[in-house]
């Protein structure tokens, strides 16, 4: 028997896109290539891994069974070639990072005074979009290194580290109905405003339980503070972003009867491509960002 490669790659393909021509298209190879190449699979496995008596090939038991260690193989491998990369790797001239603004910047200074200390010839290109665009930016080259709001599933070319979590709190401004009451209820909080940062409205948790039947979304976190100080709602925001502007004077935590003991709280991931070959100043960064807590 002589696995390869190229046909564990085909197998994973195929079975994650449920289609021969769809993986093809994916790996940009001939659909008779990819087939040939499953076909031999099968033959050196002695098993079949699909049923292709239906319109799109479906894993068999055996299929299911032999698809985990096909996976683990390719993930081993990816992360030898991404050794070697790091070991044989050159000095970019610039590296580019995609940072969500959720994310308290200044616990990340320290790490980047060490790489102007270490790499001080290379460029720093620093990208605030949302999380969703960040995974985007990743995949497409556009950035090496990402730290986002935590994704409920990667595709298997994104790599990730949990770094901790974001502490939230449910604000409004002192001079607001709500910051008179002592408790407040969810009848209570949808008779008013509700401000949304637009990035994490799917993300916070328990979001469709705290919603107000009037929304103003908005995309930036720098508008949704100045509209909260206005008066103008209440929000879900980070507790560090408060305390990073220096409103704890200016807004007060609405205290919730539902969850009276609950810490509102979304992960922290950094993400990097496996497809994308980090230098010595992003691999650095890499590993830096990986060891602080946030």
């Amino acid at each position: 028997m002589h696995l390869s490669l190229e046909q564990l790659t085909a197998f994973c393909a195929v079975a994650s896109e449920k289609s021969f021509s769809a993986a093809a298209r994916k790996l940009g190879k001939s659909q008779s290539a990819l087939s040939i190449a499953v076909a031999n699979l099968e033959i050196d496995f002695g098993v079949s891994l699909f049923d292709r008596s239906g319109r799109y090939p479906i894993l068999t038991a055996h299929g299911q069974s032999l698809l985990r260690d096909a996976e683990a193989i390719l993930h081993q491998c990816s992360s030898m070639e991404n050794r070697a990369n790091s070991l044989a790797a050159e000095l970019e001239s610039q590296v580019t990072i995609a940072i969500d603004e959720t994310i308290p910047f200044q616990i990340l200074n320290h790490n980047l005074a060490g790489f102007a200390e270490y790499f001080p010839p290379v460029d720093l290109n620093i990208l605030h979009p949302s999380s969703q665009y960040i995974q985007q930016l990743i995949e497409q080259g556009d950035a090496s290194l990402g730290i986002m709001c935590a994704g409920a599933h990667y595709p298997k070319n994104i790599h990730f580290k949990r770094l901790g979590n974001i502490a939230f709190a449910n604000v409004v401004h002192r001079d607001h109905p709500l910051a008179n009451l002592p408790q407040v209820n969810f009848e209570q909080l949808n008779q008013h405003r509700q401000l949304v940062y637009l990035p994490l409205l799917d993300k916070l948790p328990t979001s469709e339980y705290l919603s107000g039947t009037n929304q103003w979304r908005m995309a930036s976190y720098l508008t949704l503070m100045n509209t909260l100080c206005a008066g103008m709602g209440w929000a879900t925001v980070p507790k560090q972003l408060v305390l990073d502007l220096q409103l704890q004077e200016q807004l007060c935590e609405l205290q919730l009867t539902s969850y009276p003991h609950t810490e509102w709280e979304v992960g922290v991931d950094l993400i990097w491509s496996s497809s994308e070959r980090l230098g010595k100043a992003g691999s650095w960064l890499r590993d830096a960002f990986g060891l602080t807590p946030i």
